[in-house]
């Protein structure tokens, strides 16, 4: 019998912008409860949590006393520096991931999100063998979150100048299918995917339809697909006005083609949605819960079709 799990099961908001201490968490948690968000995504990288490597365990049970008091259900993203093609530091990044991954077990969550490595340019045989570091060690990280019943959710990331490398989103279909392991799926960032595809000169459907298959987390938030080869604003609300990198707009304000690309997505049953709205744009917030919830009706429409 087929899976009868719709594509998207529920619809949230980022952390980002809460205070490193939580104190302001509740109340952020409570404006994504009265927007309609059934999920939160918890931006543990911006919180004092950790240190060395290990959680400090009364920050977690102040973590875990803010989680429950709120009705939402959770995701993490995991720090942004791990990064498991930096082989000089590889077991500190692994220590960070662990740590992280127990902090997802405190709360209930279900997914950790997870950058990809990210590094100089360099010849492809050194490049291949910097993603074979990367496969085992989320193999082995993978083994950890299983314990913890948490999927991690690799996520596209881009690049914007011609020195540094980061897997685009086929690459990145390739290498989660290589590593094969059942807690490791991937995260689509299509604000990131817009920017890379436009670096790179390919196609920007034709590469989100390669990683669809792979895919159980989404961020979704917009821009303009330009990455920020530009300098000297002399404010947010100016880079804004030219357009420039991953801006992290509400739905509507760049100019990703949604209405053209959800339908040709088929992500994977289970599939959590996540709005990356930055502080400054929380007015919004409320018409991106509409939108969010739009988006995956037509999601849903295109699952239940693929599926058929």
């Amino acid at each position: 019998m087929a899976d009868q799990t719709p594509t998207i099961i529920g619809i949230g908001f980022d952390t980002e912008g809460g205070r490193p201490d939580l104190s302001d968490w509740d109340l952020i948690l409570s404006r994504l409860e009265d927007a309609g968000a059934t999920y939160a995504e918890l931006s543990l990288y911006h919180a004092d949590l950790i240190a060395g490597g290990r959680v400090i365990a009364e920050r977690r049970r102040a973590l875990e006393q803010l989680c429950a008091r709120h009705s939402l259900e959770y995701t993490v993203h995991g720090a942004l520096t791990v990064n498991f093609m930096d082989e000089a530091h590889l077991d500190l990044h692994k220590s960070v991931c662990r740590a992280m991954l127990e902090l997802c077990n405190a709360v209930g969550a279900t997914v950790m999100v997870q950058h990809p490595g990210k590094v100089p340019v360099a010849p492809a045989p050194v490049l291949d063998r910097l993603h074979a570091i990367q496969r085992d060690a989320l193999r082995e990280m993978g083994d950890v979150a299983g314990r913890y019943g948490v999927r991690i959710a690799v996520e596209n990331l881009f690049i914007e100048h011609p020195g540094s490398y980061t897997p685009d989103p086929r690459r990145l279909a390739e290498e989660i299918a290589a590593i094969d392991h059942p807690q490791v799926c991937g995260t689509l960032d299509f604000s990131h995917a817009y920017i890379m595809t436009t670096f790179l000169g390919i196609d920007y459907l034709s590469a989100l339809k390669a990683f669809a298959p792979y895919v159980n987390h989404l961020h979704v938030h917009d821009s303009f697909g330009q990455p920020a080869t530009m300098r000297g604003f002399y404010s947010e609300s100016e880079r804004i006005a030219f357009g420039a990198g991953d801006l992290h707009l509400p739905m509507g304000w760049g100019d990703i083609p949604w209405e053209t690309i959800l339908p040709e997505m088929a992500f994977r049953p289970g599939t959590v949605m996540i709005v990356e709205l930055p502080e400054r744009q929380h007015g919004e917030m409320a018409a991106c819960a509409r939108t969010a919830e739009r988006f995956a009706e037509i999601l849903n429409q295109a699952g239940a079709k693929a599926a058929a």
